[in-house]
């Protein structure tokens, strides 16, 4: 169906036939085609159409003067014929082959050109398994428009492009989301594009060809274009899809519909109601099937080679020659398209048309329906044929029908059978004027008014009477003609309101809610308008001290209050009737009158139903309402000099934007067992943890009536980290002091300076600002952790603490006592012996270790190891220091470790842990360590873990971890090398001492017994030459020995059955290196070294680069170093990477073994030490103590003065230049 006029489809006809149809451009039924309008001069026009699948015009306009003022033009015509062809152009292109390529195709690769990959000749795509599906082999005109399909494609949007136009909601929204349909992904890929160009070639007549492989069936279907050729790949289940689609093309593989022959034309008879059906015999050369098996099946198809395709079944009703009556509306419904096709003397409209009914009652009161299609009538008249769901009128063909309520043209309803009708159709009957029905009563209408109880109670009215109007009573319901039917009783079955029905004043409210329907018909029940405006609540206290709460009520101008009344959420004005409150005016039940809050109820109340009421508050006392914010504002603070951990006595209060309130009065509430305080700061809830702090505090800690408290120094400074305190405001002496006091004590100045005599150190700025802050605590008698990054002195910093304490001790001596890994035990000795010499310090440790030896007079410090702190506890902890440092503190981390255990029983006045992990973001490690030198500070465990690890880390919850820093920040103290080096500064170079194992110390002793006292012999005879190889041997296998085991082994792959202390101290400082975020640089001359460190690092997961010897791709090593910042650790033998390359990505170095010659080691070294270098460095020479090593770490630093700058070819070289004395030194140490 069309809206053009016989003038616009004649010039339209015109327009298609001179060719002025330049483009068309379609998505499923919305077109726009680009038309000439005129040829001198030029002038385009696009029109723009909606066609249905039935070819109904939906929508059209085009860009044209002419139709912007008719509706129409013969542009938009000439587009309508250019899209029909007995079906619209959408429809033909769905079911044609060029669209089933393209779908199959997108379906095989993907909606993205990059799945065509250009060849020298076309374009081509392949399978998965590598087949080559699809391969398009163009030239000419065709490539270009195939390259503009494929790679200049516009961006199409919902603003630019038809193929959204047909889309629902629920479509659009999944392409917003990124989620779009197959057939939306399809539509706007360049498959849909390139099938729609074969298409319009195909329509516009375009020469073309088909022919098939050999196969049976065939496996690629190739056709033909001008300049074009495609070849396309069809496995047996793409077959499927295929086949119907051959039926619109000229192929070589007919499509056979029917196993029995063509269907030639169809017929229908008007006078028989029949379809006649034609056939045309088989030709000879068709098979004739005769049974299931023959042919090969392809889903509802049969394929025969050199044939085509047949129906693996056929509707019986296609072999008939007639089409009976009953058999004519499945055979409609199943086969619209073919009989559109073939029916040559009528016309199907497929468009569905409403069926309508017209309704009579007659004398008899039986009720006459008679159903008509466009005018009353037009199925009644002869020639009319009624098929279900399909009718023939004469001249006009035929119309599928819907909404279609009964069966056939005319119906009778008996007067007796009239009433169970209405019953079932009543919603229907509705739409059908002078047929309604209505639920009111026809002899009887309900009318409502209050008793003097004021009930509110329904009772009848009358409203018809028969003298009035034509009426016919038909049982349970009445009709009166021209208004339909009416219930012929008040009380229908089912309904509730009846007459003579009370409602109690308090039940009226949700009577109304529950029975609206019901009571809308009443005349007069509901008002036309609301009288009140607005209400509101007043919340205070009266007399006695409870909270009073009265309702306020504000109505229109128009209105007196006396004649309104409240029923709940409804008002009522007697002449106007009830009125629904909106929602802004309605209070809750509960407060529509005045009321009393008892005490029972009273918590209740305030924790619950007070929030709930503050959208209808008009006034309420400030002692209800919450406050917006509260600040904690120190008045006056003093400190009490005789206390001896430092008592502080303050003065606060809280503040509000409401008032002010003292910490005394939320106290005595506390103890009174409140759950909250009115107060002239407003309502406070106590359960807040801002509170906490005042609930345990006993009735003794409160001075001057409660005006002051008393705290200790850690309880203060907790608060401080809990609250933010605002200092003491004023200009007076006293204010000032306070301030003074307050500003001082807050920036962890200490009370007196720190008396560093002894100390034999050059401090840096950073160093003395650490010590500043180790003192401020002890002044103090607190605690704390200092964890400065590895490299920036944190043992010189405890060192000038142990002076300080010891030098403000001279009434009687300072016990201190170091706990820390076995391996720095002896760094630790000799960093006190050399930097701290008044301190006498204790070895603790291995077999001959006695706590007895300490306990005289003699040692001033216990220095001992995790583990013996472990084994020794009982003495340990039966001992007060006046200091106990925790040095590497973070492999007590564990909680419930036996180290951590063990360090809770250590007794000390002062605790200080060393770390140079950073714990401040590993939350429950910061919590333990925490609890080792300042038990009790933070909460417990669950508390902790309630309110600042979940916040924290599970929703990096910023104001938790603000809080938290702040609780930590007076007793942690870190400094990264980047934050206190401001410029390159000089390496700090360490000798770190260790042990032989066991193992070691067995195979030392058998190589130096060995070898020794024969080559002693030969030196000391002054007439022969030193055997300068056999010392070198020697000497080199003692090195090995003190590396590792497995050097002198060389079982390098079982490195972990044996022990190493060297080992197991690279191993801490490795780890302590990672954990503070710093890249290492490790040298030694022993490739069997290199491979146990490579093991090592390989088995933990840690990225490491590498350069020995036989390295070739050197730079690529020191770039990955360099650059990747998961690259942690480079490791290179002295020989090789030593020199040439730059390091500066790593600011720690390991020596792991001495080299004989310093300038060599440090032309290693500066190859982290150089410029460019942001950090500081920290060199570690690891040295193996009471063995060979110790004593050439002397022997080298005693010739470093003379042979500074000096570098040597090899160990050898080094070894010569010995004189014979020395070596005959350093062989007779060995027995030593």
């Amino acid at each position: 169906m069309h809206i053009f006029s016989k003038k616009d489809l004649a010039e339209g006809k015109k327009l298609l036939a001179e060719k002025c149809i330049l483009g068309v451009l379609f998505s499923e039924g919305t077109y726009q085609m680009e038309v000439i309008a005129s040829k001198k001069p030029k002038k385009m026009v696009w029109p723009f159409i909606q066609i249905s699948d039935a070819g109904e015009v939906m929508d059209a306009f085009c860009t044209c003067a002419t139709a912007e003022k008719k509706g129409s033009c013969p542009h938009l015509a000439a587009a309508y014929l250019r899209i029909m062809n007995d079906e619209p152009l959408h429809v033909r292109f769905r079911e044609s082959l060029w669209n089933q390529i393209g779908v199959l195709s997108a379906e095989r690769h993907s909606y993205e050109s990059s799945s065509l990959k250009k060849v020298r000749e076309g374009f081509e795509g392949f399978s998965k398994s590598g087949k080559r599906n699809i391969f398009i082999k163009v030239k000419g005109k065709a490539k270009q428009k195939l390259e503009e399909i494929l790679y200049k494609r516009p961006v199409e949007t919902e603003e630019t492009s038809l193929k959204f136009s047909n889309l629902s909601q629920d479509e659009l929204m999944l392409w917003r989301e990124g989620r779009p349909s197959k057939e939306l992904s399809y539509e706007l890929s360049f498959w849909s594009d390139l099938a729609k160009w074969w298409m319009m070639l195909y329509e516009d007549g375009a020469k073309y060809k088909i022919h098939f492989s050999d196969e049976d069936p065939p496996q690629f279907l190739t056709f033909h274009f001008p300049e074009m050729e495609v070849e396309f790949f069809i496995d047996l289940a793409s077959w499927a899809r295929i086949i119907p689609s051959l039926q619109y093309v000229s192929s070589p593989l007919k499509v056979y519909p029917y196993v029995f022959g063509k269907l030639e034309k169809i017929v229908f008879l008007p006078d028989q109601g029949v379809f006649s059906l034609e056939h045309e015999e088989r030709e000879a050369k068709v098979p004739e099937p005769t049974g299931p098996g023959e042919g090969i099946k392809i889903g509802e198809w049969r394929f025969f080679p050199r044939f085509g395709f047949f129906p693996d079944k056929t509707d019986p009703l296609l072999q008939q020659k007639k089409v009976e009556k009953d058999q004519v509306e499945g055979f409609l419904e199943r086969h619209i398209k073919l009989i559109q096709k073939k029916l040559i003397n009528e016309k199907i409209h497929t468009q569905t048309f409403p069926m309508r009914y017209a309704l009579q009652l007659d004398a008899k009161a039986c009720l006459h329906i008679e159903a008509y299609l466009f005018e009353k009538g037009d199925l009644a008249e002869i020639g009319v044929h009624y098929f279900g769901e399909w009718v023939y009128l004469p001249e006009k063909g035929f119309f599928q029908i819907q909404q279609q309520l009964f069966d056939g043209i005319k119906i009778e309803i008996p007067k007796e059978k009239i009433s169970d009708f209405i019953d079932r159709h009543r919603v229907w009957l509705n739409g059908v004027e002078g047929f309604q029905t209505h639920v009111s009563g026809m002899e009887s209408h309900l009318g409502f008014k209050f008793n003097e109880m004021r009930k509110l109670t329904f009772f009848t009215r009358l409203e018809f009477t028969e003298e009035a109007e034509h009426i016919v009573d038909l049982g349970d319901w009445i009709y009166v003609e021209g208004k339909g039917f009416y219930a012929k009783m008040t009380s229908r079955p089912g309904a509730f309101v009846k007459t003579g029905m009370e409602v109690e004043p308090f039940e009226i409210s949700s009577f109304i809610h529950q029975h609206r329907e019901e009571l809308e018909p009443i005349p007069g029940f509901f008002a036309k308008e609301c009288p009140l405006e607005k209400s509101g609540l007043n919340i205070g206290f009266n007399e006695e001290g409870r909270i009073y709460i009265y309702p306020e009520f504000f109505f229109l101008e128009s209105y007196v209050p006396e004649k309104v009344s409240i029923y709940g959420d409804y008002t009522y004005v007697e002449g106007e009737g009830f009125s629904l409150i909106p929602h802004s005016a309605r209070l809750p039940e509960s407060y529509k009158v005045e009321k009393v809050i008892d005490r029972m109820a009273e918590p209740y109340f305030v924790g619950y139903e007070l929030d709930l009421l503050y959208p209808h508050v008009l006034t309420i006392d400030p002692r209800l309402k919450r406050p917006k914010k509260m600040d904690l504002h120190i008045l006056h603070i003093k400190r009490q000099e005789a206390a001896k951990t430092g008592q502080w006595v303050l003065e606060f209060a809280y503040e509000t934007d409401l008032g002010q309130v003292r910490p005394y009065q939320i106290w005595e509430a506390f103890g009174q067992g409140r759950q909250y305080l009115f107060s002239d700061a407003g309502l406070l809830f106590l359960r807040k943890k801002q509170f906490d702090w005042i609930k345990d505090k006993s009735k003794k800690r409160w001075l001057e009536k409660g005006d002051s408290v008393r705290l200790t120094t850690l309880e203060f400074l907790r608060l401080c980290g809990m609250e933010e305190l605002y200092e003491p405001e004023g200009d007076s002496k006293k204010t000032r002091d306070a301030r003074k006091l307050l500003q001082g004590f807050l920036s962890f100045k200490a009370p007196t300076e720190i008396d560093l005599t002894g100390l034999i150190s050059d401090l840096r700025a950073y160093q003395k600002m650490g010590v500043d802050w180790l003192w401020f605590l002890h002044s103090y008698g607190l605690s704390g952790l200092l964890c400065d990054e590895m490299g920036l002195g944190k043992t010189h910093q405890a060192m000038a603490l142990m002076a300080g304490i010891k030098n403000k001790q001279n009434h009687r001596k300072a016990r201190f006592l170091v706990v820390c890994p076995t391996s720095v035990i002896y760094h630790w000795e000799k960093l006190i012996n050399t930097f701290l010499p008044s301190v006498k310090p204790y070895i603790f440790h291995g077999i001959g270790r006695k706590f007895e030896a300490f306990s005289h007079d003699t040692f001033d410090l216990l220095l001992t190891s995790y583990g013996i702190v472990r084994t020794e506890n009982e003495a340990l902890s039966g001992y007060d220091f006046d200091l106990a440092i925790f040095d590497e503190l973070q492999v007590a981390k564990n909680e419930k470790s036996l180290t951590n255990k063990a360090l809770r029983n250590i007794s000390a006045t002062m605790r200080i842990g060393l770390t140079g992990t950073p714990i401040e973001n590993r939350l429950l490690e910061l919590k333990t360590l925490f609890d080792l030198v300042i038990p009790g500070y933070l909460p417990s465990v669950g508390v902790f873990r309630e309110f600042f690890t979940n916040p924290i880390e599970k929703y990096q919850d910023k104001e938790k971890r603000g809080l938290l820093s702040r609780l930590i920040r007076p007793f942690l103290l870190r400094r990264k090398k980047s934050e206190v080096l401001t410029e390159l500064p000089e390496k700090i170079e360490e000798a770190a001492l260790c042990d032989l194992s066991e193992e070691q110390h067995k195979l030392y002793h058998e190589i130096v017994t060995a070898s020794r006292n024969a080559l002693l012999k030969k030196l000391k005879d002054n007439t022969m030459p030193p055997p300068m190889a056999h010392i070198f041997s020697l000497l080199s296998k003692l090195k090995q020995v003190c590396n590792h085991p497995c050097l002198i082994t060389k079982n390098i792959q079982d490195y972990k059955k044996h022990r190493s202390g060297k080992w197991e101290l690279f191993v801490e400082l490795l780890n302590e290196t990672r954990d503070s975020g710093q890249k290492l640089v490790v040298f030694t001359q022993y490739l069997g070294m290199l491979d146990i460190m490579g093991m090592h690092l390989k088995e933990h997961n840690i990225a490491f680069a590498e350069i020995r010897g036989s390295t070739r791709n050197r730079k690529e090593e020191v770039e990955r170093f360099s650059e990747d910042p998961n690259c942690e650790v480079f490791l290179g033998s002295l020989q090789a990477a030593g020199v040439g390359i730059d390091l500066i990505a790593a600011s720690v170095v390991i020596h792991y073994d001495r080299w004989w010659n310093p300038a060599k080691e440090n032309q290693a070294t500066d190859r982290v030490h150089r410029m460019g270098q942001k950090r500081g460095v920290q060199v570690f020479k690891l040295i193996t103590k009471n063995t060979i090593e110790e004593h050439i770490d002397r022997l080298i630093e005693k010739k470093i003065s003379l042979a500074k700058g000096v570098i040597g070819f090899d160990e050898q070289d080094q070894i010569k230049g010995l004189e014979r004395q020395e070596l005959v030194e350093l062989l007779q140490i060995l027995e030593e």
